[in-house]
């Protein structure tokens, strides 16, 4: 396994790290204009899955990615199950903003709900302490008005996260954050098909010494290889209620990078490689529920590195 710097934290993160949401399970909740919909990917067993993240460990992943709107808490309980005899080998990640009651979701970046909520993760998780704590996709509104900023600096002070950050969706919003100084780690998504944080995100990371954790890689699991544009998912996971138009556009951008592929490097391990060698990313995060599918991501660090040739093709292909 390789090992990298997350940022300022000075904790040696493995470059692929293991997202915890599908293990949180099926699950179906109410939002605001959605109506009732499936929030996982699919059914799973907690002992296969406490068993996913003990094959991980010994296979030197040491940072683990959960929040509580994952399976409705459900995620982070397994993690606490899981690492209830090995917290001190692990780099833990929750986060904050999102949850729901009685199966209905809800938003709330106030300081007195996020302060309630870190206890309530820290009890599902059996921890007294994460290692990072990160606002899920606040808004740039949240972010103004900075309750939710407020919020992160007494979890830190309190001793109840050793870091704290923000994941984003605007790479603007990371920019300004990293400027500001109140980030230790951003987690945004990117992935070979969807690489815009290159342009000014990771740049400014580079500049401020902030972590960079890599979500969304994959795209939805189109660029495992494993699906395409017919892919049916059951109802319990939550690509069942995206469109055919959606469905097509990864699949055809997935196709179009198959020639990169062969014996000695997968699509999905392209998609791993192709982050990890962007400068500014200190770790991706995988998620699956599948060990299997985790030893293909795990064995990307050990293929032929992407030429320069092969980058600037790359390049075209993402228009």
């Amino acid at each position: 396994m390789q090992y990298r710097q997350l940022g300022r934290t000075g904790l040696q993160v493995s470059a692929v790290g293991l997202g915890a949401w599908e293990v949180g399970g099926a699950v179906n909740l109410t939002f605001d204009g959605l109506g009732t919909i499936a929030h996982g990917w699919g059914a799973t067993d907690d002992d296969a899955s406490i068993a996913l993240i003990r094959n991980c460990l010994q296979a030197g992943v040491n940072l683990i990615d959960t929040a509580p709107i994952y399976g409705d808490g459900h995620s982070e309980e397994v993690v606490g199950r899981a690492l209830a005899e090995d917290r001190d080998d692990w780099v833990v990640c929750t986060k904050g903003g999102h949850g729901a009651t009685d199966g209905v979701a809800w938003t709330d970046f106030s300081k007195e709900r996020l302060l309630r909520q870190i206890d309530e993760s820290l009890a599902r998780l059996r921890m007294e302490a994460v290692d990072v704590y990160l606002l899920h996709n606040p808004s740039a509104e949240d972010i103004q008005r900075g309750e939710c900023l407020e919020a992160l600096e007494r979890i830190r002070a309190q001793g109840k996260a050793r870091f704290v950050g923000v994941s984003i969706g605007p790479n603007e919003m990371g920019v300004g954050l990293i400027r500001s100084g109140v980030v230790d780690v951003l987690q945004q998504s990117i992935s070979i098909i969807d690489p815009g944080a290159a342009q000014e995100l990771l740049p400014a990371a580079v500049e401020g010494n902030v972590g960079i954790v890599a979500r969304g890689v994959f795209g939805a699991g189109f660029l495992t290889g494993k699906l395409d544009a017919e892919a049916q998912f059951p109802a319990d996971d939550r690509r069942s209620w995206q469109g055919p138009d959606h469905k097509r556009a990864l699949a055809a951008k997935a196709d179009a990078l198959r020639s990169f592929t062969g014996p000695q490097r997968s699509l999905a391990q392209l998609a791993v490689q192709y982050v990890l060698q962007l400068p500014g990313v200190s770790t991706i995060i995988a998620g699956t529920s599948k060990w299997a599918h985790m030893e293909e991501n795990l064995a990307a660090v050990d293929c032929p590195a992407l030429t320069e040739a092969e980058l600037r093709v790359v390049a075209e292909v993402q228009g």
